[in-house]
């Protein structure tokens, strides 16, 4: 009862300020009013933060199918996460972007440690697919708050273009997804990126060609990758 109690809660909590955040003001302000308050290139399309959607339908399934199976470490790492999402909207909408970016990274980091609570063997709804979505987003997001923080800050990019240095990221991050992808035999977290970047593509259009054409091109990278990830390792058990 106990862990059921703490993981509904904090789910419910994480939930509810999440979409608020989208759809309402927290601080006068929705998540994307601020986002789109500096020309930031290394940015999604709106409509890419609708996969909000599909990461809590996951977790709400993973809650549900899960609260009698979880061990003590997993229980305490779910709450963890939803508690540091929560903390994340909560420090960007009163724009302490720093503290938003150290939240975030620590969101990421708790991910990452439930996610590798499971065998490589278990892709499944109710196994570490539902992770493995919401680790690659907010993996994209981290990087996305990033260059949003650093353009608010008025950074001179050490010489280099603002366009150079998303395809630097786009770059990075899609050397991230191929490594998680083959390291860890899981085709969901690159594919998600690849929603990131088709995004990213259509945020900037014709506006920022160099970085269009690098995000579709790191797109069609990640897809040739996929398809060499291997599904069911032979030597998992």
């Amino acid at each position: 009862m106990p862990r059921f109690f703490l993981m509904t809660i904090t789910f419910i909590v994480s939930l509810i300020l999440t979409f608020s955040s989208y759809f309402m003001k927290i601080n006068d302000h929705s998540f994307l009013e601020i986002l789109n308050r500096f020309p930031v290139i290394f940015a999604p399309f709106n409509v890419s933060y609708m996969i909000w959607i599909v990461v809590y339908m996951l977790l709400g399934y993973w809650l549900v199918m899960n609260l009698k199976k979880t061990s003590i470490q997993q229980t305490v790492l779910y709450s963890s996460i939803c508690i540091m999402q929560a903390l994340a909207i909560v420090v960007w909408h009163h724009e302490l972007f720093i503290m938003s970016i150290i939240s975030t990274f620590a969101l990421v980091l708790y991910l990452f440690k439930l996610y590798k609570t499971y065998p490589l063997s278990n892709n499944s709804l109710t196994g570490r697919i539902p992770f493995s979505v919401y680790l690659a987003w907010v993996t994209f997001s981290l990087m996305t708050n990033v260059s949003f923080t650093l353009t608010s800050y008025q950074w001179n990019g050490l010489g280099l273009s603002d366009p150079l240095w998303a395809v630097i990221l786009l770059t990075v991050g899609a050397a991230i997804a191929l490594h998680i992808g083959f390291h860890y035999f899981d085709i969901i977290y690159p594919s998600v990126f690849i929603w990131s970047y088709i995004g990213v593509a259509l945020h900037n259009g014709f506006d920022e060609l160099l970085v269009t054409t690098a995000a579709l091109f790191l797109c069609g990278v990640l897809l040739v990758g996929i398809l060499f990830i291997k599904k069911n390792p032979a030597y998992q058990k």
